[in-house]
């Protein structure tokens, strides 16, 4: 609206600005002063045909006013009035610029691809990447389908399984050949098969998985963290697009109002009713906001980088990202928060579930003592005396020396250290919650502010601007500085919204963050691999 606006501005004023130079020149200002406003005729909306016939118009009135200027110099010699140059504020405003409405449906800043050589438009085959958009449901389901760290830590928990499967097996019993005496007296001597078999006794291997399941029930909470953290950080890296969506689309604006400051500012200074400086400060105010504007295309690519790895997609610089920034929150206080994290934290479910292997460690570790038996019978042929034969055995170790007294105290230990882990890692999300509950309580103080305060005084300013101006107790420049802390008020507004809404997804997802980090694999001697080996050898 405003770049069509200047176009129209651009065909009338000269003509408009040559005529005010000319009475400005050769004749005397009277004590009153007529403003006259420039009326821009709709131009846009005008079909090609009429546009020639348009500028043929301006043309003819150029020519007619050249015709007859002398005369109207000398009519006017003693009597003219001087005229101002007003310039609506239609150009530069709009009642459609309702910044305070974040909950908005964005357009893709992503220049699409130019068509190949020959071609005169998108084909059929091309994607119309304008419309892809992504909302934060869709990029929950990607994350939770593609991010590598959750199918690594699911395949932990299978790893765990099958430790706890194998752990609970009995050994394999043993067959083989046995062969006695032989060559005595030129003969086979004796010459049979034997069969032994260990029996594992004090349940020790059902025992062994009651360990490896508690070690399957730690590793499954973990993956329900490791859920969270690429859920948290999927949503808090949404906001942190869609804001950087909001603030690219509110730089565009204000440049844009910008670069018609300055043009304005140009053409008041044709009509001698603007200073150089004026130009310069209005080039000056087009260069910072041009950063700004930079700046935030900086920030929405790499934020749409980030949230393409949290996701685990390539790219997604041809989307744009709808959803709301300024909804109503759920107000938590202190202790709901708490209690919240204490009963649901899948860290300390995990922490708790570690107390129950130790414990179930402690019964294991107790019968480790009573002794296998081992059995063991064969039969043979006696070549020498043409008899057959049988043999038996069956021993077991006698627990005199090693009555498994270390691994009984170290087991007890690891439970004092598990109940302790529980208590510390309490305490750890406790500091941790509060940090972001602070960040929670003060940037919902500076949403509640910007609402109820800043932005009604913004508005505020920037009407009571605009109004001194039409009526000519203002200059240009004071709007375009009043229009200039509007939106960057609203720029401000959509930063304490994002941050609203990241420190709402720390207190409601469990404090708990990195999406990408490294899975933790199994540790030495999880899931009873080691309690196994003992089993089997009876020490």
């Amino acid at each position: 609206m405003i770049h069509s606006r200047l176009i129209r501005l651009c065909m009338v004023l000269p003509c408009s600005c040559l005529v005010s130079c000319a009475h400005f020149s050769e004749t005397s200002a009277t004590a009153h002063k007529t403003p006259v406003k420039i009326d821009v005729a709709q131009q846009e909306d005008i079909p090609e045909s009429l546009k020639n016939t348009t500028q043929k118009n301006v043309l003819k009135s150029n020519q007619s006013a050249d015709a007859p200027r002398k005369e109207v110099t000398e009519n006017n010699r003693t009597q003219h009035v001087d005229e101002d140059i007003i310039i609506p504020l239609d150009d530069i405003s709009s009642d459609s610029d309702q910044l305070l409405q974040t909950g908005f449906q964005p357009k893709s800043t992503t220049i699409p691809p130019a068509p190949g050589v020959g071609t005169t438009g998108k084909t059929s085959a091309e994607p119309d990447l304008i419309s892809l958009t992504l909302d934060l449901d869709s990029l929950l389901q990607m994350a939770m389908e593609s991010n590598p760290t959750l199918a690594e830590a699911n395949a932990v928990v299978y790893k765990a399984e099958g430790i706890k499967t194998q752990v609970g097996l009995r050994p394999n019993p043993v067959i083989g050949y046995s062969g006695n005496e032989i060559g005595n007296d030129g003969r086979a001597g004796q010459q049979g098969a034997f069969f032994s078999q260990t029996y594992v006794r004090g349940n020790k291997l059902q025992l062994n998985q009651d360990v490896a399941h508690h070690d399957v029930q730690a590793l499954s909470w973990e993956l329900e963290a490791q859920r969270f953290r690429v859920s948290n950080d999927v949503k808090s890296q949404f906001y942190a697009t869609l804001g950087a969506q909001k603030r690219l689309e509110i730089t565009l604006k204000l440049e844009k109002v910008a670069d018609a400051g300055v043009e304005i500012a140009q053409a008041l200074f044709k009509a001698g009713q603007a200073a150089q400086p004026d130009i310069l400060q209005a080039e000056v105010q087009l260069g910072e906001v041009r950063i700004l504007r930079q700046n935030a295309e900086y920030d929405l690519e790499s934020a749409k980088q980030q949230l393409a790895s949290l996701v685990g997609h390539e790219d997604l610089s041809y989307y744009s990202f709808t959803g709301e920034l300024d909804v109503d929150t759920v107000k938590w206080n202190w202790d709901e928060a708490y209690n919240n994290l204490v009963a649901n934290s899948p860290e300390i479910q995990a922490a708790c579930a570690q107390v129950n292997r130790a414990r179930a460690q402690i019964a294991r570790q107790d019968v480790q003592a009573i002794p296998n038996i081992l059995a063991q019978i064969g039969a043979a042929h006696d070549n020498a005396t043409g008899s057959d034969i049988a043999n038996v055995q069956i021993g077991l170790p006698i627990p005199i020396f090693n009555r498994n007294q270390g691994n009984i105290e170290t087991a007890n230990s690891e439970y004092h250290r598990a109940v302790k882990e529980v208590e510390r890692l309490q305490l750890s999300l406790k500091v941790e919650l509060s940090k972001a509950f602070r960040d929670y309580k003060k940037s919902l103080k500076q949403v509640e502010r910007y609402r109820e305060d800043i932005l009604p005084r913004a508005q505020k300013n920037l009407d009571l601007t605009t109004q001194g101006y039409e009526s000519q107790q203002f200059d240009f420049l004071r709007v375009l500085t009043a229009r200039r802390t509007y939106f960057e008020t609203n720029i401000s507004y959509v930063n304490s919204l994002i941050n609203l809404r990241q420190s709402e997804v720390g207190v409601n997802g469990m404090v708990l963050s990195g999406g990408l980090n490294s899975v933790q694999d199994i540790s030495q001697g999880v899931g009873g691999t080691s309690n196994r080996g003992q089993a089997l050898s009876g020490q």
